[in-house]
C-alpha cells in the first residue's frame, strides 16, 4: 500500500466529519460566524428542521467579494494571523474550517454586503466547487443557505435525527447560546413558525428571565481574575442529568465536567448521587487562563489551572445555596415559577473572597482553603435569637421535638409568638402567622396576603442536619453509650457491608461491633437519636448502594448517612405539632443556613399568591 496525498474534496469532507455532525452544528458554526461579524438581530430559517434547507441571516459588517470567495479555502479566517493568537482567542470562530467543510458536503449560496460597497455579492458552492459568483443587490450584512446537507454522503445522512428532533436541538442551542450575547435578538423559524423569539436584553439577568423559568437564586463572586455569574434552581428542581445546567465560559457555549462537578459539590449534600441543578453560569477569566482551541466544534475547553477555577465555581455556588431560605413560589397550575419581587424576596448575595485550592504546578502564596474548610464556613454557628418578653415558645430547645409525641415537651398554654424585627425585604420563617397543621405533615402559615406551607419533617429534618454538620465540625458530636447493647439481625452479606464503612459510623459517633455472622451489636449512638431505636436506621446503612469508589469521598458519604441520620431524628407525617413548637421550629429555621430546603433538596417552604389562591376559586372573574 503506497502512501499518497489526498485531493482536497477528500479532505474537506475528512474535515466535514468533525466539524459537521448534523444541522445543529451547521447553525452553531453560522451563527458563531455571525456574532463575531458584529450582528445584533440574527434570524435562523429552517425547512424540515434543516434536512432540506436552513439560513442564517445577520445584519453584521459583512465581507467584500473577495473576502467572500476566500472564506471558502481552508484556514481561511480573519481572526487569527500569528501562532501567538492561539493564546488569547476571543472570538467564536477561529479555525478557518467552517465554511469550507460544509460547503463539501451541501449546496450552499452566500449573499454579503459591507457598508462601503454599493452592491453585494452572491456566492454558490455545490459539493465543494465554486459554481457561481456574481454581483446582486443587498442590504448590509450577510445570509447563507445551505441546502441538502450531506447530498453527496448518503451514509452520513442517513443517520441524521428526524426533522422535530434537529428543530428541537437548534432552538435549545440557540435559547441557551443567547445568554452569553444579551444584546443580540436572536429568532427561529420552522417551517413557516416562528418559534423562538428572544429580543434583545440589557443584561445577563434579563436574558436569562426570557430563557430559564423556574425559582432561580442569583450567583455571584470576582474572585483572583475569575468571575463567576448567573442565577442556578433550587434543588427541589433538580433533573436527573446535567441538560438543564448551562455553562459559558468567555461567552462561548460548552459542556465541561469540571464545572458541573464543582456545581453539584457547590449544593453540598442536597444533591442525589444522580442528579443535577438546573440554571445557568457565566465564567469570565484571562484568555490566556482557557484553551478552546481543544475540540473541533468548540464545545469543550481546558482550563490553566483547574484546580482555582473548581474552588471558585464551588464557592460562588455554595455562597448562594447556604442563602435558600425564601419559599418557592407556586402559580396558580401548580407549578414552580420564578420569585417575583416581593417583600419576601431573597436579598441580593454578597459573598466572601476565598482562597483556592491550589493545583500541583502552582506556587502556593497561602494555605489552600480545602472543603472541610469551606463547609465550616458554610454552617458557622448564627446568633441564637431571643424571643421578645411575655412571649412563650416550645421548651425543647436544642431540638424542636423528638419523632414520639410521648416525648415531646410543650408550654402548656399556647400562645402566639411575636415576629422579631427583620431588615427589609428579608424573609424569616418567625415572621409567618401560624394557622394550622393539614394532611398529617403541612403546617398552614400566612405572611404579607401569601398562603405559606412548611413541610414539618423537611424544615425539623434541616434543623437536626445542620446540628450534625456543625458539630462535626466543631468535634463535639458525642456518643450516648447504651446501657444494654442494641442486637441488630442482617444478613451476612449486609453484615459485611456495615462493618465496610465503619470509618463513616465512627465520623458519625456510631459504636458497632459484629456479635456473630448475621448480628451486628450497637455499643453506642449519636445523642441526637438516642431517644430513638438505631436498629431501622443501621438497616437502611446496610442495604443502601454504596456508590463505587466512596471511600475516596468518604465525606461525602458521612454526609449522606448524616441526612439519613436527621431524617430519623425528625417529627414525622402523623405527629401532632402543637403551636408553641411550630414557633420553635419557625425560630430554629431562622437561624439554619440552607433552611429553603432539607437534606435531600426537597423545598421546605412553599406560597401560594393571594391572586393565585383567588384564582383557584374563580374570583379573578
Amino acid at each position: 500500500m503506497k502512501i499518497k496525498v489526498l485531493p482536497d474534496t477528500v479532505i474537506n469532507q475528512i474535515a466535514a466529519g468533525e466539524v459537521v455532525e448534523r444541522p445543529a452544528s451547521v447553525v452553531r458554526e453560522l451563527v458563531d460566524n455571525a456574532v463575531d461579524a458584529g450582528a445584533t438581530d440574527i434570524c435562523v430559517v429552517l425547512e424540515s428542521g434543516g434536512h432540506s434547507r436552513l439560513k442564517v441571516r445577520d445584519d453584521g459588517c459583512g465581507m467584500t467579494r473577495d473576502e467572500a470567495i476566500l472564506a471558502f479555502e481552508r484556514h481561511a479566517t480573519s481572526k487569527v494571523s500569528a501562532i501567538e493568537d492561539l493564546t488569547t482567542i476571543g472570538t467564536l470562530g477561529f479555525r478557518g474550517e467552517a465554511l469550507a467543510s460544509i460547503a463539501a458536503v451541501a449546496k450552499v449560496k452566500l449573499v454579503t454586503r459591507t457598508a462601503e460597497s454599493e452592491v453585494g455579492t452572491s456566492v454558490t458552492y455545490r459539493g465543494g466547487k465554486l459554481a457561481d459568483v456574481q454581483s446582486c443587490a443587498w442590504s448590509l450584512g450577510t445570509e447563507i443557505e445551505i441546502e441538502h446537507l450531506f447530498f453527496n454522503v448518503p451514509a452520513r445522512r442517513k443517520f441524521l435525527k428526524s426533522p422535530r428532533s434537529e428543530m428541537a436541538k437548534i432552538r435549545m442551542w440557540l435559547a441557551q447560546s443567547s445568554l452569553a450575547r444579551p444584546g443580540v435578538r436572536y429568532r427561529l423559524i420552522s417551517d413557516g413558525d416562528e418559534v423562538l423569539n428572544l429580543p434583545r436584553a440589557s443584561s445577563l439577568e434579563e436574558r436569562g428571565a426570557q430563557v430559564c423559568a423556574g425559582d432561580l437564586m442569583p450567583v455571584s463572586l470576582d474572585e483572583g481574575g475569575i468571575v463567576v455569574a448567573g442565577m442556578l434552581g433550587h434543588p427541589g428542581q433538580a433533573l436527573a442529568d446535567a441538560t438543564g445546567l448551562i455553562i459559558l465560559i468567555n461567552g462561548r457555549l460548552v459542556s465541561d465536567k469540571i464545572i458541573v462537578r464543582a456545581v453539584r459539590e457547590g449544593y453540598d449534600s442536597m444533591l442525589k448521587d444522580r442528579e443535577y441543578p438546573v440554571g445557568y453560569l457565566s465564567l469570565t477569566l484571562r484568555p490566556e487562563d482557557v484553551d478552546v482551541n481543544v475540540h473541533p466544534q468548540k464545545s469543550e475547553v481546558r482550563f490553566r489551572h483547574p484546580n482555582q477555577v473548581f474552588a471558585v465555581v464551588q464557592g460562588a455556588v455554595l455562597s448562594a445555596v447556604r442563602r435558600i431560605r425564601r419559599p418557592m413560589a407556586i402559580a396558580a397550575n401548580g407549578g414552580a415559577r420564578p420569585q417575583e419581587k416581593a417583600e419576601t424576596a431573597a436579598p441580593v448575595m454578597t459573598p466572601q473572597p476565598l482562597s483556592f485550592m491550589r493545583s500541583a504546578q502552582e506556587p502556593a502564596n497561602g494555605p489552600a482553603t480545602s472543603l472541610e474548610s469551606l463547609v465550616r464556613e458554610a454552617f458557622r454557628e448564627a446568633p441564637r435569637y431571643q424571643p421578645p418578653r411575655g412571649a412563650v415558645v416550645a421548651q425543647t430547645a436544642p431540638q424542636v421535638a423528638a419523632s414520639r409525641p410521648e416525648e415531646r415537651q410543650v408550654a402548656e398554654q399556647p400562645t402566639e409568638y411575636s415576629a422579631p424585627q427583620r431588615g427589609p425585604g428579608e424573609f424569616r420563617f418567625s415572621d409567618l402567622r401560624f394557622v394550622g397543621q393539614v394532611l398529617n405533615c403541612y403546617l398552614v402559615c400566612e405572611l404579607n396576603e401569601m398562603l405559606v406551607m412548611v413541610d414539618m419533617h423537611a424544615a425539623h429534618e434541616r434543623v437536626n442536619y445542620n446540628r450534625i454538620r456543625k458539630a462535626r465540625a466543631e468535634r463535639a458530636l458525642t456518643v450516648q453509650k447504651l446501657l444494654i447493647p442494641e442486637q441488630v439481625k442482617l444478613t451476612p452479606e449486609q453484615v459485611a457491608t456495615l462493618l465496610d464503612q465503619e470509618e463513616a459510623l465512627k465520623a458519625l459517633a456510631f459504636e458497632v461491633r459484629q456479635a456473630s455472622a448475621d448480628t451486628i451489636e450497637v455499643l453506642g449512638v449519636p445523642g441526637i437519636v438516642s431517644h430513638l431505636r438505631c436498629s431501622g436506621l443501621l438497616k437502611e446503612f446496610a442495604v443502601e448502594p454504596v456508590v463505587a469508589g466512596w471511600r475516596e469521598r468518604l465525606e461525602e458519604r458521612i454526609d449522606h448517612m448524616a441526612a439519613r441520620i436527621a431524617c430519623h431524628a425528625s417529627v414525622r407525617s402523623g405527629d401532632a405539632m402543637s403551636r408553641p413548637e411550630a414557633y420553635a421550629l419557625f425560630q430554629q429555621m431562622d437561624e439554619s443556613e440552607l433552611s429553603g430546603a432539607c437534606p435531600h433538596g426537597r423545598p421546605v417552604v412553599a406560597q401560594f399568591s393571594r391572586d393565585a389562591v383567588e384564582r383557584w376559586f374563580g374570583r379573578d372573574r
